[in-house]
């Protein structure tokens, strides 16, 4: 398998930024194009190149880029290619400086995480050893031996704190394209290597054998505002536990954070630390704890833009409770949708070009999504008044529209599966008969189901669509066949017996004609046999294993 080494923050090292020099911008140039032409040996050697410039000019984000795409190359090119990468990543941590070797550590941890990721079911099916069976070899490793070398490798790469914290990303622009706005929610160096150890450490990984006194998140505290947080002592004998260590990474962010001239990566972290608690915590209230403690990092916010990133956490967590409702057995959250939009509403006009806006805007389109569902009996009685049951949310008004189909027109449309080819085939069809029916909205932003009336119908095939004025994209239909003749099928030892009978009295149906259609194991054409039914209404077939039948 291939290792990748994925960065998170989509940072990514395939692109080029304008601070390189024409230099180093004009070779790795090169090295696209030949990458792009499947010429990766021609780009490597490109690569090694750049590699010796970047030595002979002590230019460290240009050394870790090459790194990455030797490696890269090297994973199309050489065999075992895995293991030289680990290798080749060791020895140039081994005469890499600060801060360069923290880079490096991260990236080596990152892709003995990544192998894990797509070889985890060979891990899971080994024994765990004493000690490794071969120390350089990474892919004879058991489970336990492989995170405790990606643990230590993380941690080597957040040594010396207090100097990554002085180290702006603005450094690594030649290496890193970020994503808008993620140089002020992640600005430092520091940040970046914890947060991509938080990859690692905020994993749930249940096959690793953990000690009868295993770290777990029981501790509502861990839940409350960042000051009540950040001041806890974190200490456990189970010193190897992935959570444990993750709460640790979100302290120091807090820390570091909490002196900043603007909020903005501190109320990142923080609310990604309150969410990584509400998921993995093992104590009770967690909602409520949570919802408490998003409402006071708010509040000390107000006037500052970042309080709409707690107000639009509030509000998804109103918009997740609001489904949980469900008529008469379970009101209490049927508001919530309401309250999440209203909250969503406020932020978009008291902070019109902020990232929680943008977060709104879209939460609010989620709530405010239309849907609809119609259900039909399969058959109507002719002449007779029938209803339909329609599930809706979000609407006010319902057109509907009936066509009347032929049975190969009705064949037709059962082998249409795409949604768009099923409304030009509808489109095509002639009007039957059509109506608009107004809907109860209460604008809950909750489903809701009704019953409309069919107009009576002559015998035949027809289909009901409903559409709504104002979202072409929004419409459902049913198909029915109005009949006063019912089937009905039973069963005796040697035959199969199917009586045609009135459905609205029960009545036997002598005489009528009956079409069977079948096709049998040898010959998988259909082939047709015509019946009458006897005084009983009944026409009975011998039961046979090579053949499949429709009446």
């Amino acid at each position: 398998m291939k290792i990748y080494t994925t960065l998170l923050i989509a940072i990514l090292f395939a692109n080029f930024s304008q601070a390189q020099t024409p230099n180093y911008e004009n070779l790795w140039s090169q090295v696209e194009k030949f990458e792009i032409d499947g010429l990766p040996k021609s780009a490597l050697k490109i690569v090694e190149d750049i590699a010796k410039q970047a030595a002979k000019d002590k230019n460290e984000p240009q050394l870790i880029k090459t790194m990455f795409y030797k490696s890269k190359f090297a994973l199309v090119l050489e065999e075992d290619a895995q293991l030289k990468i680990i290798n080749d990543f060791k020895k140039q941590i081994d005469i890499s400086a600060f801060p360069t070797k923290n880079i490096l550590e991260s990236l080596l941890a990152n892709m003995y995480w990544q192998y894990f990721n797509q070889n985890r079911w060979q891990f899971y099916n080994r024994t765990k050893t004493e000690e490794k069976v071969n120390a350089t070899d990474f892919r004879t490793w058991d489970l336990q031996t492989l995170f405790n070398e990606i643990h230590l490798h993380y941690q080597h790469s957040l040594q010396n704190g207090l100097m990554l914290q002085l180290e702006p990303l603005e450094t690594y622009n030649a290496i890193l394209n970020l994503q808008k706005d993620s140089k002020i929610y992640r600005p430092t160096l520091f940040d970046f290597l914890n947060h991509e150890a938080l990859s690692f450490y905020k994993t749930n990984e249940t096959n690793i054998t953990k000690p009868a006194y295993k770290f777990d998140i029981d501790n509502p505290q861990f839940l409350r505002d960042a000051s009540t947080f950040s001041n806890l002592e974190l200490t456990s004998k189970d010193s190897t536990s992935l959570q444990l260590h993750a709460l640790k990474i979100y302290q120091e962010l807090i820390k570091f954070h909490v002196k900043d001239k603007e909020p903005f990566a501190f109320a990142d972290v923080n609310i990604e630390r309150l969410k990584f608690v509400n998921e993995y915590g093992t104590f009770s209230d967690k909602e409520t704890l949570l919802l408490q403690a998003l409402t006071t990092e708010k509040d000390k916010l107000k006037e500052h833009e970042v309080s709409g990133l707690y107000d639009f956490e509030i509000a998804s967590i109103y918009y997740q409770q609001s489904q949980q409702y469900q008529p008469k057995t379970n009101e209490q959250y049927r508001w919530k949708a309401k309250d999440a939009m209203a909250i969503c509403s406020t932020v978009i006009e008291k902070f019109p070009k902020s990232k929680a806006a943008e977060k709104c805007d879209i939460l609010k389109q989620q709530i405010e999504q239309q849907s609809l569902e119609i259900t039909t009996e399969n058959f109507l009685p002719i002449q007779k008044n029938a209803r339909l049951l329609v599930s809706y949310k979000n609407l006010d008004t319902l057109e509907f529209k009936i066509f009347k189909l032929t049975q190969n027109q009705l064949e037709q449309f059962n082998k249409v599966y795409q949604k768009e080819e099923q409304l030009a085939f509808i489109k095509k069809l002639a009007v039957f008969n059509q109506w608009e029916s107004k809907l109860r909205n209460e604008h809950d932003y909750q489903n809701h189901n009704t019953e409309i009336a069919i107009p009576k119908l002559n015998n035949g095939i027809y289909l009901i669509f409903a559409s709504t004025e104002n979202d072409a994209e929004t419409f459902a239909f049913s198909t029915i066949q109005v009949t006063n003749l019912a089937l009905v099928e039973t069963e005796n030892e040697d035959h199969k017996i199917f009586q045609v009978i009135d459905r609205n009295n029960g009545k036997p149906i002598v005489d009528a004609d009956v079409e069977l259609s079948f096709t049998e194991n040898s010959n998988r054409s259909i082939q047709k046999e015509n019946f009458k039914t006897n005084e009983f209404g009944e026409i009975k077939i011998e039961k046979t294993t090579d053949r499949y039948r429709n009446v």
